[in-house]
């Protein structure tokens, strides 16, 4: 009988043994380096880049449509109503965007941040702050200018530069 009883406790510290390890390793996977966590944030932010381009482009596009109906009824050219240095003041002056300075506080000619949190929706869920300022480095969405054409990045923490998309300063209506 006590023999039976030293293999029930023994059996029974074996179990609690392999509900632990099991414990550990699902928690590992749960919330680890490249856990699932973090697979869901960096899907996000993915979710987020692309957000950004398409919701820019629907102002510009939005701005441009309102633009076009005055520029018709007023009997204007629509260049006059609606060029890039109009859709620029118009995206600054609403603060989706901003002017870009160097460690100087001079204006970079061309390049402007992005500010994910004038967007509605789940733009700014991503938590990229105030020009994407986070605690490990610096990430923000920017606008740069590369020939003649306006395209949008998204700047990681390290600097590294990745293109999310052009800006369509003349939309197709």
């Amino acid at each position: 009988m006590r023999r039976e009883d030293g293999l029930s406790i023994l059996s029974l510290v074996i179990i609690i043994a392999i509900l632990i390890l099991v414990a550990v390793f699902a928690v590992n996977k749960i919330f680890g380096k490249n856990g699932l966590v973090d697979q869901i944030k960096e899907t996000d932010n993915e979710y987020n880049t692309t957000e950004i381009v398409d919701n820019l482009n629907l102002i510009i596009k939005e701005k441009y449509v309102l633009d076009s109906k005055y520029a018709l009824e007023n009997g204007k050219k629509i260049e006059e109503v609606c060029n890039p240095d109009i859709i620029f003041a118009y995206l600054i002056e609403n603060g989706y965007i901003e002017q870009l300075m160097d460690i100087n506080d001079n204006l970079v000619e061309d390049q402007y941040y992005i500010n994910p949190k004038a967007f509605k929706g789940d733009i700014a869920s991503n938590a990229i702050n105030e020009n994407g300022s986070s605690s490990n480095g610096t990430k923000v969405y920017k606008i740069k200018k590369n020939d003649d054409k306006y395209m949008i990045y998204f700047v990681d923490k390290y600097g590294e530069e990745q293109e999310l998309g052009e800006l369509n300063l003349r939309p197709e209506v």
